[in-house]
């Protein structure tokens, strides 16, 4: 078991009275041992709700003073569910105590829970607080934080946050993310400012994920787009097959007829076997005659496996 160990510091005790500077700081220590010691994923998550929630609100910022110097997961765990709850009625406050500890994993951690919380009840402010921090990874962090909390309901601020972090993979899937997100609403928009992205990998992910998004609406479309727009290769292969997925929930054969038309290929594959078992389970009959309507040849064999598939789950 970690070791729990502090190097001196305001004491705080975690209960219901103001702590005092005197106080010690074994309680506390005593809960996080035995937090540490649980090897049980449930309990564990519910001592640490029960040890947080007995933190009043005038006590958080001495508990979380007091929590830095441990260095164990039950501690890290804890001040994160502070900081959150704090920033949820005090954003400011809690970023002002968060942007005060040095560069680190508390600081990366906290900066990241008060990114997220500021950002579901005052995104502007959110997204200004966090463009004001001081350069470094935990600045990176809060942005990225803040950014997928606006994709939720302000995709395009989530975009505009992302174009200021550097290349990373972390910024490429944020942006698809946030970019899926703006086309499921406004197709053209997002897929015309994809189109203006210069790293051409990402461009790629970018136009497909638009087409995907924009398949529940319209997936005759997103085909056409994806067939037109996309160059040959991963990205056009995995759109082809969330759109024939999409596509088969309300129209399902004339999903097949496209898949049908791909050239002989394992993502062609994957769509025919993903397609025949969603068909299946929604019109056996259907998805029966469809097949039997099919020459010999590799795409009949791969629904027909499917097909009998999704009989046997159905049971």
């Amino acid at each position: 078991m970690s070791q729990l160990t502090s190097r001196a510091a305001p004491a705080t005790r975690v209960a219901s009275d103001a702590a005092q500077p005197g106080q010690e700081i074994g309680p506390l220590a005593a809960s996080l041992a035995g937090i540490e010691a649980d090897t049980d994923p449930d309990s564990r998550s519910e001592a640490l709700e029960r040890t947080a929630k007995s933190v009043p609100d005038a006590n958080l910022r001495a508990v979380l003073d007091s929590l830095v110097p441990f260095q164990v997961a039950a501690a890290s765990e804890l001040r994160q569910l502070l900081v959150g709850r704090w920033a949820e009625t005090d954003a400011p406050a809690a970023a002002a105590w968060a942007t005060q500890l040095p560069e680190g994993a508390a600081r990366h951690d906290a900066l990241q829970q008060v990114a997220i919380a500021w950002a579901n009840t005052d995104l502007p402010g959110a997204v200004s607080w966090v463009r004001a921090l001081p350069e470094g990874e935990s600045k990176q962090a809060a942005m990225l934080s803040a950014a997928y909390e606006a994709a939720r309901t302000e995709p395009l601020t989530a975009v505009e946050l992302a174009r200021a972090l550097p290349a990373a993979r972390e910024r490429d899937e944020l942006v698809v993310h946030a970019l899926s997100q703006w086309a499921a609403t406004d197709f053209a928009a997002a897929a015309d400012w994809a189109a203006q992205v210069t790293e051409p990998n990402l461009r790629q992910q970018l136009l497909a994920a638009a087409a995907v998004a924009s398949a529940d609406q319209d997936a005759t479309k997103a085909a056409t787009f994806i067939a037109k727009t996309l160059d040959p290769g991963a990205a056009q292969d995995g759109a082809a097959v969330a759109i024939a997925n999409r596509w088969a929930q309300h129209s399902p054969r004339d999903a097949a007829q496209w898949v049908a038309q791909f050239p002989d290929s394992p993502s062609r594959n994957t769509a025919q076997r993903d397609l025949v078992a969603l068909w299946t389970t929604q019109d056996a009959p259907g998805a029966a005659n469809w097949l039997n309507e099919r020459p010999t040849g590799t795409l009949r064999n791969v629904g027909m496996i499917a097909y009998a598939q999704a009989l046997t789950q159905q049971g």
